[in-house]
This record gives structure tokens, sequence and C-alpha cells, in this order.
């Protein structure tokens, strides 16, 4: 017998009958591969048996290491009511209890299905009754056990925390990692023959790969080639590749190229004339405020270079200019258009785009970054991709902008696209779009409609434009079956391995 197979059996003998081929490769310090070939010919003469072995671990998300060390927001509503008298509305919760409003909103459904208080409706105020401090549950005392040792395997969890654990993974608060391995289990007869002396090593070297030295020497002659077994599994080799996320947004832009469009972009730091302005988005809108975009501190105000464009947006809002609109009827503030945002819509890209192209035939896609204040949670982060098209031709219709719509979707096989109509103050008539993700339901995922003459007139465009902007992360949960808007950026080698 050799060496390899020797050393497992006299290795599995030791460890109770029963080892692992991850601990033969470990502690023996043999190759993978050979280690796979023995143990195969071991159970082919009935000297082992194999079988797979699947074990989990458990660590913490971020927000899962948030919760175990500032508690649940359960647990925090809970004691925010306490302080409060036992008694508290929601608004009262969120002013002193540090949490938002959606997450006391989700903390309820909590509190009422553990038991610890009572949710009440006077009128149109909503109440949260608790009448006494809750003792620890067996998720919070597992988060803090995770926090402690960093990570849990499954195999050192009871059956009451196994349960604990799956509601864990539901609330995205622990990552699980499974790890597949193969169990050799020494037989009878294989003890009986190592214990007899029957089987023994023999030390004959034994080649597994013929080289060109061995050729040109003549040594192949005489050397002893181990028989290669095409049924022996191979080590799984994880080479280098592109993340699963940028090569979607390669393939989405692709599709637009194919589509005849011609890409573009524009800066992240962005004048608020763009960002919201041109757009026909009055200064006292609620997107301008610091709740709906980013605002820049320092430098806070940018240079508005193009006056005659900057008079004619202004006209515009102030009475509709020769739109045939009224306008908004207040007055426009040259202050606010040269505050520096954020770019919160790559639509901004859009209006500059067409300042300086006009004439149709045109196609314009961008895909690339904004960012908005958000709570971050599995549909909605604080900074995304959008994908900005436009489209502008003479004879143009709205129908012509849900077909390019249902187009793209078609492309991406994203499934089906349902539509319903809506409202943006650049865009009308306007729609949303919708798709389907299996897990979480139906999610917005793109707004679209026609530029107003509020828009394009300043701009100096005389023809239709097709306007959209879609949510690409949105889409590419879909496309990649992923339920949380935060593992499209995962940076976890385990799991992109697998992608």
């Amino acid at each position: 017998m050799d060496r390899v197979s020797y050393e497992i059996l006299r290795f599995a003998k030791e460890k109770n009958m029963e080892v692992t081929v991850r601990e033969i490769c470990e502690t023996l310090g043999l190759d993978h591969s050979a280690v796979m070939r023995s143990i195969l010919g071991l159970e082919q003469e009935g000297y082992v048996q194999t079988f797979e072995l699947k074990e989990a671990s458990y660590r913490l998300t971020d927000e899962g290491k948030s919760y175990a060390l500032e508690g649940l927001p359960e647990r925090r509503v809970v004691e925010t009511v306490l302080m409060l008298g036992g008694e508290a509305t929601l608004e009262d919760i969120v002013k002193n209890s540090n949490l938002s409003e959606d997450t006391v909103k989700i903390a309820l459904g909590w509190i009422v299905r553990k038991g610890w208080g009572k949710i009440v409706r006077e009128g149109d105020v909503v109440k949260v009754r608790v009448e006494t401090k809750p003792s620890k549950g067996g998720d919070e005392k597992l988060l803090r056990r995770i926090l402690v040792e960093g990570e849990v395997k499954s195999k050192n969890l009871s059956q009451e925390e196994e349960a604990t654990v799956n509601e864990l993974k539901k609330r995205k608060l622990v990552l699980e990692k499974v790890f597949v391995d193969r169990v050799v289990r020494l037989t009878e007869n294989g003890l009986v023959k190592l214990e007899s002396g029957e089987v023994k090593p023999v030390f004959e070297e034994e080649v597994t790969a013929l080289t060109s030295e061995l050729i040109v020497s003549g040594r192949w002659r005489e050397t002893k080639f181990r028989e290669y077994d095409v049924t022996a599994t191979p080590p799984k080799i994880y080479p280098g590749k592109k993340h699963f996320y940028l090569e979607f947004l390669d393939e989405l832009k692709r599709i637009l190229v194919s589509m005849g469009f011609e890409e573009a972009d524009g800066p992240y730091v962005e004048l608020e004339l763009w960002n919201f302005d041109v757009l026909f988005q009055p200064q006292d809108h609620p997107a301008r405020e610091i709740h709906d975009s980013y605002q820049i501190k320092n430098p806070r105000y940018g240079v508005l270079k193009d006056k005659k464009l900057v008079e004619r947006v202004k006209k515009t809002h102030e009475n509709g200019w020769v739109t045939g609109s009224r306008g908004w009827r207040y007055k426009w503030s040259f202050e606010v258009a040269k505050r520096l945002v954020m770019r919160s819509q790559t639509t901004a890209v859009s209006a500059r785009f067409l300042s300086e192209h006009k004439n149709p035939p045109i196609k314009m896609f961008c895909v690339s970054r904004v960012f908005r204040p958000d709570v971050l949670d599995a549909k909605h982060a604080m900074e995304f991709y959008h994908c900005e098209g436009i489209v502008v031709d003479k004879n143009l219709t709205f129908k012509h902008l849900l077909g390019m719509l249902s187009e793209i979707a078609k492309a991406l096989d994203i499934g089906r696209v349902e539509f319903k109509p809506g409202y943006f103050p650049f865009t009308e008539p306007s729609v949303e779009a919708f798709v389907y993700h299996p897990k979480i339901g139906w999610m917005e995922a793109a707004g679209a409609g026609m530029f107003r003459p509020e828009v394009t007139k300043p701009l100096g465009v005389r023809y239709p434009v097709l306007a959209w902007g879609i949510g690409v992360d949105r889409l590419a949960m879909v496309k990649l079956g992923v339920d949380d808007i935060r593992e499209l950026h995962s940076k976890r080698l385990d799991f992109l391995r697998e992608r």
C-alpha cells in the first residue's frame, strides 16, 4: 500500500475511526488531490467509507454588530416607552430613541410578536403601551455570544439556538457560511487489516506527472507512475474574476450601445442648477432639503457659466417664459442655483448633454452613481447606480417610451415589467415601472416620461424628448437573484466565489 493511503488509515484510527479530508490534509501536510485519489482507492478496497458533511458558521453583519452593542430596535423602543411613563406616541419614540421612523415601525411588529407591549390607536394617533421591562430573549443572547466569539459554528448551537439563528438570518443580522467537507470512516475490514499488519506502507516513489526531464533522461522507463483516477474530486480553484455586479453593469451598457445609444457622464458634485433648476424643480421643492440631497459644505457654491441659459431658466420658473406655462410664481434665486450638491439623479447628465446636442436623432445613456440620504435596508442605499436615458427625434410619442423600456427589460431577461402613472416635475406624461422579485415582490425600478417644454425650451431643444431614470441596483437584484441590495457591493470572498 502506498504511503499516503497507509497514513490515512492510521490517522483515521487515531481519530476514533472518523476524520475529515480537511483534517487529513492539514494535519499530515498532504496535497488534497493525492489524498482524494488515495481515499477512492481505499474505498474501492473496502477499507473506508466516505460521506459528505456540511457545516455552517455564523457571524454578524454590520447591522447585527450595531444591535448587539446598542440593543435590538424593539428593546430600545420598549425602554424609551418605559422612560416616557409606559405609554408614548410614535413621534415621541422617534424623538427620544435615536431611531428612524421606519426602524420604529418595524420594531413595533416585533414588540407585538414577542408580547412585550401593545399597540393602540386613538383616532389618528398610534401609541405604544408597555408595562414591564422584558427579560433578555434568546435572539439578544445569541447576538451577544456571536459578537464576543466572533464566529459560532452550527455544531455548537443548541436546538433552540438553531431556530433563533434562522430568525436572525431572516432579519439580515447574521451571515451564514456553509463549509462542505468529506468524512472518511474506517471500516471494520480496514481496522482488522491495519492492526494485523496485513497492510504496510510501501516507500517506493510514485510519480504523478510525466516531465520533460524524465523523458530526456530516459528515467521514465524505470519510474513507477501512479494511475490517474479520473473520478477523483479535484481541489477547488478560484481564479481571479470581475465582480459580478460590475459584469452586470457592463452587460447593461452593451445592450444600450447595441440599441444605438451613445454613453455620456457628468460630475458627481453638481450645481443645483443642473441637478434641479434646469429640470423645472422649484427651489422650495422638498427634494432640495438636506434630507433628500447631500449638500456640499466646502466649497459651498459653484459658478453659473452660461448666463443666457440661467436667465431662461429663471424666467421659466418665475412666469413660464415662452413655454406656455405660468411657471411656479416665486422669486427665483441665483444663490440657490449655484449651490453644490452630490448628484442625486443622472438626469443632470441628460440636461448637460441636451444643452450641447440639440438636433435629432439623439440617443444617449448614462450608467453612473447617484447619492441620496436614505435609511439603509434590503431595498435602499445612500449611494446607488442610476441608468439615465434620453431619445430625441421628430414625432416621438409616449408609446415609444413604453416600448423602449420594455425592450431594455426584455434584453436583460428580468421578466415582467408593469407600468403605472407617475408624477415628476420635469416630465409629462410620466410613468413608474415596477419589476418583480421572487422573494421581495414588486419593486419600483424606474421613473420615466416626456420632458416638459419648461425643460426643453430653455435648453434650446425643439423636438420631443423621451427620458427615463432606472434604479440599476434593483434590476440587478432581480437578474442576479440577490434579495439584499447591500450584497451587490459585497467584498466577502466566500460569497463572491459562488457568484
